[in-house]
């Protein structure tokens, strides 16, 4: 599937900070664009690439790692955000996937 990995690179991914989060969450509406570039989805190596990039964009997106004044404790709206940041890249990589696999 090295067509995959070519084509996907291509498109990239959006990681996306929800918009229902937007008075929960200081990233609320921020994108952040994931690289396919040099992943080869067909091996665990490259899949698991993937799912580290799209954690470090969920991350940043989400401001997960904010340091908040008083607490080291994260916000319930910046750990809502990662996850839903993170399942929406998973759906997206699901999408271009099985858009491949049909021969798209």
């Amino acid at each position: 599937m090295k067509t995959l990995a070519i084509t996907a690179a291509a498109i990239g991914l959006a990681v996306t900070a929800t918009p229902a989060l937007a008075a929960a969450g200081p990233a609320a509406g921020n994108t952040m664009n994931v690289s396919l570039a040099g992943i080869d989805l067909d091996t665990p190596e490259g899949q698991e690439m993937l799912d580290q990039r799209i954690d470090r964009a969920a991350r940043d997106v989400c401001k997960l790692d904010r340091v908040r004044t008083g607490t080291r404790i994260r916000s319930r709206a910046s750990i809502d955000c990662y996850e839903k940041a993170k399942a929406s890249a998973k759906q997206q990589v699901a999408a271009i996937v099985e858009k491949q696999r049909r021969g798209g």
